[in-house]
């Protein structure tokens, strides 16, 4: 399996929106920069994870277009794409940038930096 491949994997489970897979595939020091949130860390992430599935709220839809990866050093990658996703509640979606930064720990591919904008239209 190649690069890209390997990170979108990871990348894909992240959007499942399950606690355990954010905790299991981000770094401790993981920052994630979302539009409504601002930069938060894995904890906050969790726990707003949490949140929204006691809310029943979950992606109904996601779908990748447009991906890169790119080593930056051996145990440092770079992914980018756009996102158009759903929520379970909305009856439309949206479209998203994204990039991300993965750093290899004991030989698996984990976040440290998540950054999600928004396109308008």
């Amino acid at each position: 399996m190649d690069l890209k491949d390997r990170l979108l994997e990871v990348e894909r489970q992240l959007w499942k929106n399950d606690p355990d897979l954010y905790r299991d595939n981000l770094i401790a020091e993981a920052i994630l920069v979302f539009p409504d949130t601002g930069a938060v860390g894995r904890d906050f992430a969790v726990d707003a994870i949490h949140q929204e599935n006691a809310e029943n709220r979950r992606w109904a839809e996601v779908s990748f277009a447009d991906v890169t990866a790119r080593n930056i050093t051996d145990d440092v990658a770079a992914l980018t794409y756009r996102a158009m996703a759903r929520w379970n509640h909305e009856t439309t979606g949206g479209m998203a940038l994204c990039s991300s930064i993965y750093v290899r720990r004991h030989g698996a591919w984990k976040l440290a930096l998540h950054h999600h904008s928004l396109v308008q239209g």
